[in-house]
């Protein structure tokens, strides 16, 4: 059979703490009434054997008995061997005159007997037993009055049963009302957050400068749809973006097939193929970029990071530049990494000065105290300040450069930032300070 546990969060919390403040009550008035017994009726024990030990030395030495201690509550009786009472403190009158045995039992009525208020008696020290001067016998024994102990443990315990189950439906209540003040801010930020959906991400969660857990659960939530609906907006736009850079191959590749066919008789059909071909390579390069950057935005995507010799990727692609002048200073440096996406990288980078270079491009690879810095100079028009932040976005690319003939979509170098971001490092733009044109550097935590 399945438990069935509340489903109210406040529901819960109320009965959890009544429960426990209900046990600890329970607990606590046990070991209180358990205590006071032990304190009350242990003082009482003390106080007879000290009393019975006074007489009992009175007894041995033939001295009088001690007098009457009005604050006890002790009654010391003296027998023979007979078990007759032969002296009492307090004194008894005819009793101890006549010689006439007292039972116990008639010893403990002996407080109703004298117009005392009526209480149960209870024997707290067994009998000793000493001998008189003259070599008689004596008992001595005690029997104490434990009345007025008796009632007042009843009393506590009596109060105890109505205080506690009070004073725990009161902390259950107060307890109910705690939680219900605390619950409605999240109560607010659910209702809200249930009516936020993929076309409403620019609403926000309400948020209440308080500075407690609520406050700052709320703040964490609205900077999460913030990261959210940047997300999204750039999901939106990379679509866009990309459905528009695959419509213009395409739609060439269409108009060079439609004229070719209309005019089939005349048409050059090994330049078509060729036009056809560069073409298909566009839309090839362009759909790897594009499923790099997916694996690369995908945070659950397994890779495999290993020490990499960074200097050889750099040596192995310098070899594809083939337009410019390559001027490479490599120091040997191993980092911690994913090999094809560095060697995307380094490519991606070598490639964009190649294309923008007028006949020179350096290389160099150096390191310093905690990173290895990969720089690529080139000698071409630079990057205008004003866009060496968006030249990292995707599909963007600088005024001039928007030519089917320069073969970029501007995907190259949003994933060299992207590759080196995964990888703990950062590349920035900057001018060049030997060449005159741009200067990329990548900085990568050395391993």
């Amino acid at each position: 059979m399945p438990r069935v546990r509340p489903r109210s969060l406040r529901l819960r919390l109320t009965l959890v703490v009544t429960l426990a403040v209900g046990l600890a009550l329970t607990v606590a008035s046990f070991v209180l009434v358990n205590s006071m017994s032990n304190t009350l009726f242990g003082g009482m024990a003390e106080s007879a054997a000290a009393q019975v030990d006074k007489v009992a030395e009175a007894v041995e030495r033939g001295q009088p008995l001690p007098p009457e201690d009005p604050a006890s509550a002790t009654m010391i009786l003296v027998e023979d061997q007979a078990g007759k009472v032969v002296a009492s403190v307090p004194q008894t009158g005819q009793q101890a005159v006549e010689g006439r045995p007292v039972p116990v039992e008639r010893a403990r009525a002996t407080g109703a007997a004298e117009g005392r208020p009526p209480a149960e008696d209870f024997e707290i020290v067994p009998a000793r037993q000493v001998s008189t001067p003259q070599g008689e016998v004596r008992t001595v024994r005690a029997i104490s009055r434990s009345g007025q102990i008796t009632q007042s443990i009843d009393l506590v315990v009596n109060s105890l049963l109505v205080a506690a189950p009070v004073l725990t439906i009161f902390v259950g209540w107060l307890t109910w009302f705690a939680v219900d003040r605390a619950l409605r801010p999240i109560e607010a930020v659910r209702r809200r957050a249930e009516a936020i959906s993929h076309s409403t991400l620019d609403e926000r969660l309400p948020e209440q400068d308080t500075g407690d857990e609520v406050g700052k659960l709320t703040s964490t939530l609205n900077r999460m749809l913030d990261r959210i609906a940047s997300g999204a907006r750039r999901q939106r736009e990379f679509v866009s973006d990309a459905s528009h850079e695959l419509r213009t191959p395409l739609a060439a590749m269409r108009a060079e097939l439609e004229v070719s066919l209309a005019h089939r008789d005349s048409a050059d059909w090994r330049n078509v193929a060729t036009r056809l071909l560069d073409d298909h390579r566009r839309l090839e390069r362009l759909t790897g970029d594009l499923l790099t950057l997916a694996r690369l935005d995908e945070a659950a995507v397994s890779r495999r990071a290993e020490p990499v010799h960074l200097d050889e990727i750099v040596a192995g692609e310098i070899t594809a530049v083939r337009h410019a002048e390559v001027r490479p200073s490599l120091t040997p440096v191993v980092v911690t990494g994913v090999v094809p996406e560095l060697v995307r990288l380094v490519r991606n980078l070598l490639d964009n000065a190649d294309k923008h270079a007028s006949g020179v491009v350096e290389v160099s690879l150096s390191v310093d105290a905690r990173h290895a810095l990969f720089t690529v100079d080139d000698d071409g028009p630079g990057v205008p300040p004003d866009q060496r932040e968006r030249v990292f976005d995707r599909f963007f690319r600088v005024d001039g450069s928007r030519d089917r003939a320069s073969g970029g979509v501007g995907l190259g170098l949003a994933l060299v930032r992207r590759i080196a971001r995964s990888h703990g490092g950062e590349v920035t733009v900057t001018a060049s300070p030997s060449l005159g044109g741009a200067r990329f550097e990548v900085r990568l935590p050395r391993n």
